[in-house]
């Protein structure tokens, strides 16, 4: 008896053992529906791998907390215990043959091309403004401003009033039959000086008009209200202390409009030009910044027909030639200051200027051919000829003092008196 209740004791002890092993072996029930038959871990070495399906990790081996954070239920039921012996598979469990899947975080490269636009750069047709050099300076008597160097200019209108007096006792020498003229020529800081420097544009007022209202015969050729429209063009030079064709041209309009005589326009030129120009405030004042700032250089050579001759200051035959040198000077014109200069245009009107002038004056000769039947040039300073004789001997009808600021304002208007008395 003792031995039988022994052996049933036995036997519900291997019944509950067996229970118990089929129960931990069941896949757990707590497996998110959205994931998929394979289970996801880490190796050793920190990548995250893909366990088979087939194959239980050992965390889900284990009743413990969720992943959830709930607490498992345990039931009170006592276990139901089967009578039938456990199945024991004999096949092996079943191993994939893939490698575990790694998965490795990168950037996210697009597969598509940077997008490229099809449109050219825009790029502006005007050309760069040019800043200042630096504030206003003065650089060996120069104002320098905006890579422009200028004289200043000191004039009064007194200094205009005494010019003005030279003149009128020329024009009472002359008489009637000569139509005499004032032309003072403006110098590039009547109409550029800078603020703070706004005298040389008043005292360049008050000299020339101050010349102006001080004649008496003498007709006044306003050259600062022709030019005064066309500052924005290249009337004066930047690096030299001349001005350039195009201002002369608007001057020589003036004149002849004064003078009642034919003009012709700029049509009637042709255009010529060099660049890299770097003139005297350069070149011979020192004001070394211009460098930065070299100029095309204009001329307008006329297509009206003429014969050139240059003569020395005493009226001596030297040459014939050209309106022009080849110089890439200032000296361009008329082959600067060393010449006396006759003209003949072929024009047929009996009308003959001649243009009594400093360095500026040069500038004007190609533009008088259209008005004149002979033009005529010598300079104020070193002419060595009675302009009075020279006058009657070759039949002048027309003169003008074509002079700049400077000759107006300074001891060089004295030079009036000297050619007659020669």
């Amino acid at each position: 008896m003792r031995k039988t209740f022994v052996l049933l004791l036995l036997l519900i002890l291997l019944t509950l053992l067996l229970v118990c092993v089929l129960s931990l072996g069941e896949p757990s029930s707590d497996v998110s529906s959205g994931e998929s038959a394979s289970s996801l871990s880490e190796d050793s070495g920190g990548r995250v791998v893909e366990l088979p399906a087939s194959v239980p990790s050992a965390v889900e081996s284990v009743s413990s907390p969720s992943a959830t954070g709930e607490s498992s239920v345990v039931s009170n039921e006592p276990p139901v215990v089967s009578s039938e012996p456990p199945v024991v598979s004999s096949e092996p469990p079943a191993v994939s043959s893939e490698p575990p899947a790694v998965i490795s975080e990168s950037p996210a490269v697009s597969s598509e091309p940077p997008v490229v636009s099809s449109e050219p750069p825009v790029v502006s047709s005007e050309p760069p403004a040019q800043p200042p050099s630096t504030k206003p300076h003065i650089v060996n008597g120069f104002l320098v401003y905006d890579y422009r160097a200028m004289e200043q200019f000191g004039g009064t209108a007194k200094s205009g009033q005494l010019t003005a007096e030279l003149l009128n006792q020329f024009k009472a020498k002359v008489g009637e039959d000569v139509n005499v003229y004032a032309m003072p020529i403006p110098i590039a800081s009547a109409f550029y000086a800078p603020e703070g420097y706004e005298r040389n544009v008043t005292n360049a007022q008050n000299c020339f008009y101050g010349l102006r209202d001080a004649l008496d015969g003498v007709r006044f050729v306003d050259v600062l209200s022709a030019l005064r429209p066309h500052t924005s063009e290249d009337i004066y030079a930047r690096t030299d202390h001349h001005w350039f064709a195009l201002g002369a041209f608007y001057a020589a309009e003036e004149l002849c409009k004064t003078a009642g005589a034919d003009f012709a326009p700029l049509t009637q030129f042709e255009r010529c030009s060099f660049d890299g120009f770097l003139g005297s405030a350069y070149s011979s004042y020192g004001v070394s910044e211009l460098a930065k700032c070299p100029e095309t250089f204009v001329w307008f050579e006329p297509k009206q027909s003429c014969t050139v001759n240059y003569y020395t200051q005493k009226f001596k035959f030297s040459s014939s030639g050209s309106l022009f040198s080849s110089a890439k000077s200032y000296t361009k014109f008329i082959r600067g200051d060393g010449n006396a200069v006759q003209i003949q245009t072929g024009v047929q009107n009996g009308r003959k200027l001649l243009v009594v002038k400093d360095s500026f004056g040069n500038a004007l000769a190609p533009f008088l051919l259209a008005g004149f039947e002979e033009v005529y040039l010598v300079d104020i300073r070193d002419f060595a000829c009675n302009i009075l004789t020279f006058i009657r001997e070759h039949q002048i009808t027309d003169v003008s003092f074509s002079v700049s600021a400077f000759t107006v304002a300074g001891s060089k208007r004295n030079n009036i008196t000297r050619l007659m008395n020669l």
